[in-house]
């Protein structure tokens, strides 16, 4: 395939493009990817702000963004096998750092893939699956991976701080494990809106009532060296909020786990003599190395056992790309924001 297309790259704090690049071509072991759907994801609204992966380093060249996405193999390069042309996928982005750091980036109507093995990076997708819904496999395995760090089980009682897209996509992995007992905290009141549609059992508005009085009164209390603790085995940091993350560790008991799943902008303190005296395991997620999750993540929506309608929240095409970008950096409006490309020349 030959010609240009349009491509979104951030260049600096603030200043994202839709740059006009050539088509890519795949290479031994790449296909072709036409993008059906592509989410924004608040990891690409970082980048944005900061100017790059982490802010520090000025960009050496333009970062292409957009790693969570489904669409249809439109060309095989050399040595790629199990796989046609004409194939709808979803794609795990983490061969290559797709849309993060790496060379390709799927806000485009096409994108290359690289380290193209069927089960490992490409997942082939059953007729009924809109690409919409399959680009959903993303935030839901970077919800699983955290529970699977955690060894979550069915009767853990699970608080998850941030009802954004991903706390809102671990409410769903949650249910889809078996738990029951799902705590939520946001100051959003239609995202706790959405937790609830998905299963979460207590969905609390921080502003209305604290954390720690709401999980004294759902998952009970105690008291330990002086100290008030809640019932709550595992905690899920999803909100990236140092005063939400500290006060979760304040309060929880013995030998809970906490994992971190948000970008965290800012340095946070750790009261390391409460982790200690109480045994308390933390542990980062950052979502790589997860194809067994991607494929749990999809398999479940493939099998429709849970409704997942709540998670997103608006389609733009992408020649609204920016207006896009807008409503999902707005709390209040958004949940998942997801970009089309049918109007995206070939």
């Amino acid at each position: 395939m030959n010609g240009t297309m349009r491509l979104a790259r951030v260049h600096g704090p603030g200043d994202v493009r839709l740059d006009q690049v050539d088509l890519p071509r795949p290479g031994p072991g790449e296909i072709l990817v036409r993008v059906g759907a592509c989410g924004i994801c608040g990891s690409d609204l970082s980048y944005i702000a900061q100017g790059g992966l982490g802010g520090v380093e000025p960009l050496n060249a333009p970062l292409p963004i957009g790693h969570e996405f489904a669409g249809t193999v439109a060309a095989i390069g050399p040595d790629v096998s199990g796989i046609d042309i004409g194939t709808r996928v979803a794609v795990n982005p983490d061969h290559g750092f797709i849309g993060g750091g790496g060379p390709d980036g799927a806000m485009a109507p096409f994108i290359r893939v690289s380290g193209a093995v069927v089960g490992e990076t490409l997942f082939p997708l059953p007729d009924h699956v809109s690409f919409d819904a399959a680009a959903l496999a993303e935030p839901l395995s970077v919800g699983l991976h955290a529970l699977k760090i955690m060894q979550v089980q069915p009767q853990d009682k699970v608080a998850i701080l941030g009802a954004g897209p991903i706390g809102l996509c671990t409410v769903a992995m949650l249910r889809h494990l078996g738990v029951r007992d799902i705590a939520i905290f946001d100051r959003v009141e239609s995202r706790l809106e959405r937790a609830r549609a998905l299963g979460a059992t207590l969905a609390c508005n921080v502003d209305r009532e604290s954390m720690t009085d709401a999980l004294s009164r759902a998952h009970g209390h105690g008291e330990r060296f002086g100290s008030l603790y809640v019932g709550t085995d595992v905690f899920i940091d999803a909100a990236g909020a140092p005063a939400a993350l500290t006060e979760a560790i304040g309060i929880a008991p013995y030998r809970a786990r906490i994992a971190i799943v948000a970008l965290h902008k800012k340095h946070c303190p750790i009261d390391l003599w409460r982790m200690m005296a109480n045994e308390i395991h933390m542990s980062g997620s950052i979502a790589v190395d997860r194809a067994a999750e991607f494929g749990e993540a999809l398999t479940m929506i493939a099998n429709g056992q849970q409704d997942l309608n709540s998670l997103i929240s608006h389609h733009f095409d992408f020649g609204d790309f920016h207006e896009a970008l807008s409503v999902a950096a707005d709390a209040d409006r958004s949940a998942k924001v997801m970009l089309t490309f049918e109007k995206e020349a070939a």
